[in-house]
């Protein structure tokens, strides 16, 4: 059985609450009241130093239990430091997420033994291909990948239904995410065709047609009645 620290994987549709800012441990203790079972931490959005994000991760942790994936996109004040922050913040993670390709995959990924990797591709201008998407699964097992993650811009909605349609047919565990207002539904609806679980934000979206933990929970509790 896939895990992400104590959460089953695959058994029921999972929402995962973005902290990309210091979110106050009231809030997030609501919301895993409400249904959400996942955190994603988004280190790279926080405008604090490495010690104060991975002091607040520990106080997450302790405080809240809750499975957490720890997420370190690479930007202009991260670029030569990821791997160290990286190890920083492994103690307070079950899951780390590394880009499909990344250069410190490796690095990473032998930190984090005995935890979920999982390996992400972002596509913001298109939706690939059949073929294309099962090579980027393919390409991301080889990473190392336990979870691949794949979020295309979708121009249309055949797109959508294209990467709904992949995520039904893929054997491997996958969480895919059909990015733009076109794609808004798919945060909804994807799990119904086997994503692992869908992201929400707490105060401000991170991706194109993203939308709010609120209305996930909302719109959770009339699609999938019963599992918050």
């Amino acid at each position: 059985m896939l895990k992400i620290g104590d959460l089953e994987l695959g058994t029921k549709p999972v929402i995962a609450a973005i902290i990309d800012e210091k979110i106050p441990l009231e809030k997030i203790q609501e919301l895993k009241k409400e249904g959400v079972g996942l955190l994603e931490i988004r280190v790279d959005c926080f405008n604090r130093p490495i010690n104060e994000v991975t002091q607040y991760m520990k106080e997450v942790r302790d405080s809240l239990l809750m499975p957490t994936i720890g997420t370190i996109r690479e930007n202009d004040s991260n670029r030569d430091s990821r791997v160290g922050f990286f190890r920083q913040i492994m103690p307070f993670v079950d899951c780390v997420d590394i880009e499909l390709g990344c250069g410190i995959s490796d690095e990473v990924r032998r930190l984090a033994e005995g935890k979920t990797i999982m390996v992400s591709e972002h596509n913001f201008i298109n939706t690939p291909s059949f073929t294309d998407l099962q090579m980027i699964v393919e390409r991301a097992l080889g990473q190392g990948a336990q979870i691949v993650k794949i979020a295309t811009m979708a121009l249309s909605l055949e797109d959508v239904r294209k990467l709904l349609r992949f995520t039904e047919d893929c054997d491997e565990p996958l969480v895919t995410i059909a990015m733009g207002a076109v794609g808004t539904v798919s945060r909804i609806i994807a799990p119904l065709f086997g994503s692992l679980f869908t992201y929400g934000y707490i105060t401000r979206p991170v991706a194109p047609g993203q939308v709010s933990v609120y209305k996930l929970l909302e719109e959770f509790r009339f699609y999938y009645p019963g599992v918050l």
